[in-house]
């Protein structure tokens, strides 16, 4: 049986090592991930009434 290898990559982690401290160097790194989606309920409404039309309309059409 053939023994699978294990690649680590090369390229350097941006996680500090254990018990280092950290600090932001500007504003936009400090805010990295921290900002809620906005438009996300707009979308999931719009979203599902377009399909609920379209599953009328198709049910309307064919029954």
């Amino acid at each position: 049986m053939a023994q699978a290898e294990t690649h680590m990559s090369e390229a350097p982690s941006h996680t500090p090592p254990p018990g280092q401290t950290t600090e932001s160097k500007n504003e936009v790194q400090a805010k990295q991930g921290t900002d809620k989606p906005r438009g996300m309920p707009i979308v999931l409404i719009v979203g599902t009434v377009a399909a609920a039309v379209g599953m009328w309309i198709v049910w309307a059409t064919f029954f």
